[in-house]
């Protein structure tokens, strides 16, 4: 079971999420309106796997009591949830700790993929440039060949190597040959990683 502090003011954004996650089963929802009661229920819990929290809140007046947030839950991870915020932004905040950005756009279906990852100790940044490298070409959509589309739709249907390889009449080796592709134009991890960033940018 992942342990979640949702800290958002948003009734609309808190109810949806926290009904979404409560119905997956893999998750215990706890929710905060502002950054005092936020700090104070993560004192009270000794800390959440996993805080999304809102950069626009009653309370928070920068990166600083971002910072503050992080401290608090020094053994469990903060990651910003936010409509929109910018690289900067979020680049200083995983400098201060925090393990990046989740946009309040992503798809539902893969909100509990980007928790599980922020819980297992990774970073989740999708939809924005690289750190330092914010340039037109970067901004710009992955180029996926024919071939790569096709393979990543499998992989978002959870297939394994084996099987994509099956179904596309393609050498295992091959497919995972497209796979590392997929993953180095989409500035991915992992596998799941390039599913959650496709789903997000509307690739899947």
């Amino acid at each position: 079971m992942i342990t979640v502090l949702l800290i958002d003011d948003h009734s609309l954004i808190v109810e949806l999420v926290k009904t979404f996650l409560s119905a997956d089963g893999g998750f215990a929802v706890t929710v905060s309106s502002d950054l005092a009661s936020g700090i104070a229920r993560i004192e009270e819990a000794r800390g959440f796997d996993v805080v999304l929290l809102d950069v626009v809140l009653p309370g928070l007046n920068g990166i600083g009591d971002v910072a503050k947030v992080v401290q608090a839950n020094s053994d469990g991870g903060v990651v910003l949830f936010s409509g929109s915020v910018s690289a900067g932004f979020v680049e200083k905040a995983v400098e201060l700790g925090a393990r990046g950005f989740i946009p309040k756009t992503l798809p539902l279906r893969a909100l509990t993929s980007a928790i599980r990852l922020v819980a297992a100790g990774q970073t989740f940044i999708p939809g924005i440039p690289a750190f330092g490298q914010a340039d037109a070409t970067q901004a710009q959509e992955p180029s996926l060949t024919q071939m790569e589309s096709s393979v990543l739709r499998h992989l978002g249907e959870g297939l394994a190597n084996k099987e994509i390889a099956f179904r596309l009449q393609l050498s295992e080796s091959t497919v995972k040959m497209h796979v590392r592709a997929i993953c180095r134009k989409l500035g991915a991890r992992n596998r799941t990683h390039a599913v959650i960033m496709s789903r997000a940018r509307g690739l899947l």
